[in-house]
């Protein structure tokens, strides 16, 4: 039986924070307004429309403070994607 060992080299160590790469699950409405490039205003509106009818989504964003509202991002692209054109 063999022993195999991995020694450390540049391509399996991380030596970077930029090497450091994922996708984000929440985000403040300021970021997710630059994500979307619309403005922080425009997501709250969506915030009120989505309390008005949350076309089947549920858990959209925390409120976890009144300074402090986290949206899911994937949720709020299921529910942009709902909304598109409903206003016709």
């Amino acid at each position: 039986m063999s022993n195999l060992k991995i020694l450390p080299n540049e391509k399996n160590v991380i030596v970077d924070s930029d090497q450091v790469v994922f996708n984000p699950i929440y985000a403040k409405p300021g970021p997710v307004g630059k994500a979307f490039g619309v403005g922080r205003t425009t997501v709250y509106n969506w915030l009120k429309s989505y309390e008005q009818d949350n076309l089947g989504i549920e858990g959209l964003y925390l409120d976890l403070t009144p300074g402090l509202t986290l949206i899911n991002i994937q949720k709020l692209e299921e529910f942009l994607k709902k909304k598109h054109k409903k206003w016709l």
